[in-house]
């Protein structure tokens, strides 16, 4: 099996690395135009031979990069779908995908020397301010990946989670691991358990608390004191 899924997935590594190539290659050629400009006529301002060698090194790390977001993201799909399935490895595969292409993004602007310095800070208070609105989300959804990277269990096993968070003991059945929440059947019903709070839990039969009966009675001398002496030799 394993043999057969790098198989399948070596052509879409092959296709990054090439896309990967290409890309550096531009930002080679953009490079030498600019340097070019820069050293003939001692000014910022480029010719049209050296604008024509930025635009076009920037065309080949706008395709290269396309093409090996792509592929890395077909090969991220085909390496997860054996072990989180279809829904959970076309996730990953679409984050892969938007993190890629926002990398593209600013590399293509960075090769045609456009100022990045606003849109950054643009973007990083942005990003501030959304990861503080959504922390609960972001908070799930990372969670729900070290779940599915780590596996501490998987769809249809039976497990006891036990958490403060979760605000007790849930015994059941998995019937879905998401990048959000926790699908378990138990003895009251269906329940969705938020992925942040199931990873802080304790996982296993081992994490029920223990009942009446799995307690063993300790045996009464005189007095009602515990007596230490049964087992004792002489």
């Amino acid at each position: 099996m394993g043999s057969d899924l790098i198989r399948a997935t070596r052509p879409h590594f092959v296709r990054a690395g090439l896309g990967l190539v290409m890309a550096i290659a531009g930002m080679v050629l953009a490079s030498f135009g600019q340097l070019r400009g820069n050293a003939v006529r001692s000014t910022k301002l480029l010719t049209s031979t050296d604008r024509l060698l930025v635009v076009g090194g920037a065309l080949l790390v706008l395709i290269g990069g396309i093409i090996a977001v792509r592929a890395t993201a077909r090969a991220m799909r085909g390496l997860s779908k054996t072990h989180i399935g279809d829904a959970r490895g076309a996730s990953l595969g679409f984050l892969c995908t938007v993190v890629g292409y926002s990398v593209v993004l600013l590399l293509v602007l960075s090769t045609l020397n456009v100022p990045l310095g606003g849109l950054l800070l643009g973007g990083a208070i942005t990003g501030v301010v959304l990861g503080i609105a959504a922390q609960q989300t972001l908070g799930n959804f990372f969670a729900g990946l070290v779940l599915l990277i780590n596996r501490p269990f998987t769809v249809g096993e039976h497990i006891v989670l036990r958490s403060g968070p979760l605000g007790g003991e849930y015994d059941g059945h998995v019937t879905d691991i998401s990048l959000f929440y926790v699908s378990m059947v138990t003895e009251n019903g269906p329940v969705a358990l938020p992925n942040a709070s199931v990873l802080m839990s304790a996982v296993g039969p081992g994490a029920k608390a223990p009942t009446e009966e799995d307690e063993e009675p300790v045996p009464q001398g005189a007095g009602g004191a515990p007596d230490h002496s049964k087992g004792t030799s002489g």
